[in-house]
């Protein structure tokens, strides 16, 4: 009993620590939530498909929703052996993976905001480090369209993890940093920094929670605090799973 009590003083203190946030005054720049929720689904030693759903929470309504479906594509590691994360999710062993994907976000009807469409294509790389720290560099190009017009968006990140095992809990903790390079129009460029954790909460489930902050740039780009809450769903096809266990292939 006690490790689910401690997943569950965990996930409620998260969860009232972010509701604070947003309570605080919001004079200086935007505080918001970001509920995500992801649904991944292994079909094959190198083929996983996941789809996710997420918004944003301001000033207590939801200003614009976000859902999307992707394809991931892990090519063989570059060594005989793969260092694997204790969480369920595996990319972090995976030396060179791609991912493709759509995702549709769009407004309240209440409130006139952009539609966007959005092409995704992106190549990950993983580098293993002293200390037991992961580092992933992320190459992603958003090909966005905003209200029918085409507009690109460049996106690389540079992400440090380190995964922790206790005798009651199994988390990560990574740092992580964004620019986005606007192509068509550079005064829309911004840059993140993100902190966070990714808790296993049982054998198909994560927990995520992390703190984002993005830098004034320009009177076009604001600064932005935002707490993000996500859930993490991992699932394996049959066969997969048959072969995982009979250890002829690594999860």
């Amino acid at each position: 009993m006690r490790p689910h009590f401690i997943r569950t003083v965990l996930l409620l203190g998260y969860t009232l620590i972010a509701e604070w946030l947003m309570a605080q005054d919001s004079s200086s720049s935007p505080k918001q939530i970001w509920p995500e929720m992801d649904v991944y689904y292994r079909i094959s030693e190198k083929v996983r498909i996941y789809g996710t759903v997420s918004g944003t929470r301001s000033n207590s309504e939801y200003t614009d929703g976000t859902t999307g479906i992707y394809m991931d594509y892990f090519a063989l590691p570059w060594l005989k052996e793969r260092k694997l994360a204790d969480l369920r999710d595996t990319t972090a062993g995976y030396y060179w993976w791609f991912r493709m994907g759509f995702s549709y976000s769009d407004a309240p009807h209440s409130d006139k905001k952009k539609v966007v469409n959005i092409f995704e294509t992106e190549t990950n790389n993983s580098f293993h480090l002293p200390l037991d720290i992961t580092l992933s560099s992320r190459n992603r190009l958003d090909w966005r369209w905003v209200n029918g017009d085409f507009q690109p968006v460049y996106r690389p990140r540079v992400k440090f993890v380190r995964n922790f095992r206790t005798a009651y809990l199994t988390f990560d903790t990574y740092l992580w940093t964004e620019y986005f390079f606007y192509l068509n129009d550079n005064s829309q460029d911004r840059f993140r920094l993100t902190v966070g954790s990714d808790i296993k909460v049982s054998k198909n489930i994560d927990f995520e929670v992390y703190y984002l902050y993005q830098f004034l740039n320009k009177p076009d780009v604001e600064s932005v605090n935002a707490i993000g809450l996500q859930l993490n769903f991992y699932f394996k096809s049959k066969r997969y799973k048959q072969q995982t266990e009979a250890g002829k292939i690594s999860p």
